[in-house]
């Protein structure tokens, strides 16, 4: 048999190597890491002349659209990262004039995360480059077949979630 995927070939090396393992969870998260490699190899083209992440920009989406201004860990819980990660992603942003943080007055512990003008002008400008470039990428998926694998990725995202002792506060 020809592997069809790298992930394959790495399967194929596994199950002659040691039979006695199970490589089928290989075929899907492998499927799964390279997909996202080649969706944010994509996306560069539409965030390098913004100077920015594909993290960044889901950040800044979230912001765009929240109902009030979010404290950074609500955002970081939002988003799946550390409060670390989050805090220095916002400083980034804060940096280059896209996002202000000022302490809540609820709460002296917590910073409220607002978008700038600019921010938001940027997050209008380049949020539906990226929507066009990812419709783009499921092009030749027919429609029904898109929404087949988003409920199968749902099926797995949900178990996932079950069986994770820190899906209430990573993701």
């Amino acid at each position: 048999m020809i592997p069809s995927t790298p992930t394959d070939a790495v399967a194929q090396w596994w199950r002659q190597a040691r039979p006695d393992l199970d490589t089928t969870p290989m075929g899907l998260f492998g499927r799964l890491r390279r997909l996202q490699v080649l969706a944010e190899l994509e996306a560069t083209a539409v965030l390098t002349d913004a100077r920015l992440t594909s993290s960044e920009l889901d950040v800044l989406v979230t912001i765009r659209h929240a109902d009030q201004p979010m404290i950074a860990r609500a955002v970081a819980a939002l988003r799946g990262c550390s409060r670390a990660a989050m805090s220095n992603m916002l400083a980034k942003l804060e940096k280059r004039g896209l996002v202000t943080r000022v302490p809540s007055p609820a709460d002296r512990r917590a910073t409220l995360i607002h978008l700038t003008p600019h921010g938001a002008q940027l997050v209008d400008e380049i949020f539906p480059q990226r929507l066009a470039l990812e419709a783009g990428l499921l092009s030749e998926i027919p429609q029904e077949q898109q929404e087949q694998i988003i409920e199968s990725l749902d099926v797995l995202l949900n178990a996932m979630i079950r069986r994770s002792p820190l899906a209430d506060s990573r993701i």
